[in-house]
């Protein structure tokens, strides 16, 4: 569906440097019906407070899927520029939710694909999402400047918070990031949380992936350094 930029809807407070996702938006001035969250089902009542808890065991039932598949170009080691493309399955069937992301680090937000969803459009730093329908998916691309310079000449990834909030829970969702850099010569230095049951990290000589299931708020770090060094 095209972006558009209106109607301006009111939402939940979120940061992050990826996305962090918030659902249901305030309720708005609207007399569309679609609005009213009491057609929709809301998350489950046990909730989390923010607190970061990892998942040694995949919850019952089907889980928010957050897919991050960043590549690291050459350019990327000069200006902590990415390319980001981000994949969101088994959403909540909510009236209204929007995708947030850092306004200072993250440009070019595209929808690239959405399905099952009755709206979608960029407004401004967030994806905005209404009649969100079962089995929806919703992929977007965007160019994140995510990578810092370090002085030692390392480089240090950093992505999150990562959430799955309604009102003031957290709820259990999955986040995959994979990086990968190619032929730079990069590897693992260390990763932040490191390695653990619920939050798992695979290296190869091209890049990393991280696979995590927990609640609360998660944000990682991935310290690169050249190949060749220790």
């Amino acid at each position: 569906m095209p972006a558009r930029s209106k109607p301006r809807l009111g939402g939940l407070a979120a940061t992050g440097l990826v996305a962090a996702l918030a659902l249901p938006l305030a309720a708005g001035a609207s007399d569309d019906p679609f609005d009213d969250d009491s057609l929709w089902e809301t998350p489950e009542a046990d909730s989390n407070r923010g607190t970061l808890n990892f998942l040694g065991d995949t919850p019952d039932g089907r889980v928010h899927h957050h897919e991050n598949q960043i590549t690291v170009a050459a350019s990327s080691l000069d200006d902590g520029w990415v390319k980001l493309r981000q994949c969101h399955s088994d959403l909540d069937r909510v009236g209204r939710a929007q995708i947030l992301y850092n306004a200072a680090t993250t440009r070019e937000i595209e929808i690239e694909s959405q399905s099952n969803i009755g709206e979608t459009w960029v407004e401004g730093a967030s994806v905005q999402l209404r009649r969100i329908q079962p089995d929806a998916e919703l992929c977007i691309r965007a160019r994140s400047q995510m990578l810092k310079i370090l002085d030692d000449g390392s480089y240090a990834l950093e992505n999150g918070p990562f959430m799955r909030r309604y009102l003031d829970g957290y709820f259990p969702m999955r986040v995959t990031v994979a990086v990968n850099w190619g032929d730079l010569g990069l590897a693992l230095a260390r990763s932040e949380p490191e390695s653990q049951p619920g939050f798992l990290v695979t290296e190869s000589e091209h890049g990393v992936i991280i696979d995590a299931t927990f609640e609360g708020r998660l944000t990682t770090v991935l310290r690169l350094v050249n190949g060749d060094r220790p």
